[in-house]
């Protein structure tokens, strides 16, 4: 009798269609160092899709990392004038909670002009952390951006993208932690794991259990050419309404 042959854990690779975000609600992203850094990737991905599909998107940078040449890297090599698509690209830059907060409340009031369906909040923990802001007040502007950016996803029917630290390394950075995940709707956690001598990123979705390994960007195809190619095949075999729904499903 032959033997059945299953797949082994460190074989299963994620579904990148299953983790796309969905509208109405706070999506975070969580990964390594104090501002999820190893998962900024897959935000910029996401802006990349929907910059290409003719929407607007709004990136708030608390992290002070964004770099528009890492989303213009996305971009399939035979897209033309890619770099003229980044005009669709709105980015703030908080140095302080009040500046933070101050962004949160004009993207609520710009997204009356740009009807955007993505908002990206990179690092919105990171100026809470400053030693300067008592614990009260980091916690009460923390939790009063959040609830905010929750009521702009529901208002909006926008997908709002949050990317935080996997790991808590402070009791405050953990109470912070707490007040952003007890607000989103959906997840996704990567953690690095090593499988003999090849780095791999195991990533973990939820509420769908979706999970697998994405091996590092030598390894296998960058995260570039994945959505690339998945672009391309919907390019050329579906219509445009089932592209939209690709970058920002419903």
């Amino acid at each position: 009798m032959a033997k059945r042959r299953y797949p082994v854990v460190q074989d299963r690779v994620i579904d990148e269609q299953q983790i796309i975000p969905r509208r109405g609600g706070i999506y975070r992203l969580c990964g390594s160092g104090f501002a999820g850094k190893n998962m900024r990737v897959y935000a910029e991905a996401w802006t990349a899709m929907a910059l290409m599909n003719g929407q607007y998107v709004h990136w708030i940078d608390g992290a002070c990392r964004f770099n528009p040449a890492r989303v213009l890297a996305c971009f399939p090599d035979t897209y033309p004038n890619a770099n003229d698509l980044l005009h669709n690209l709105f980015i703030g830059r908080g140095f302080t909670v009040h500046q933070f907060t101050s962004l949160i409340d004009r993207v609520a009031n710009e997204l009356a002009i740009t009807m955007a369906k993505l908002i990206i909040v990179d690092g919105p923990i990171v100026m809470h952390l400053d030693a300067q802001v008592k614990d009260r007040e980091a916690r009460t502007l923390l939790k009063r951006s959040i609830e905010k950016l929750n009521e702009i996803a529901v208002k909006n029917d926008a997908a709002v993208i949050v990317i935080t630290a996997a790991k808590a390394h402070s009791k405050r950075h953990k109470m912070l932690l707490n007040i952003v995940d007890n607000h989103c709707n959906q997840s996704l956690l990567g953690r690095r794991r090593k499988i003999g001598s090849r780095g791999k990123i195991w990533l973990i979705h939820r509420p769908s259990g979706s999970c697998g390994f994405r091996e590092e960007w030598q390894e296998q195809e960058t995260l570039k050419q994945s959505y690339s190619r998945i672009l391309h095949q919907q390019l050329w075999s579906h219509s445009n309404d089932e592209i939209e729904d690709l970058a920002l499903i419903d």
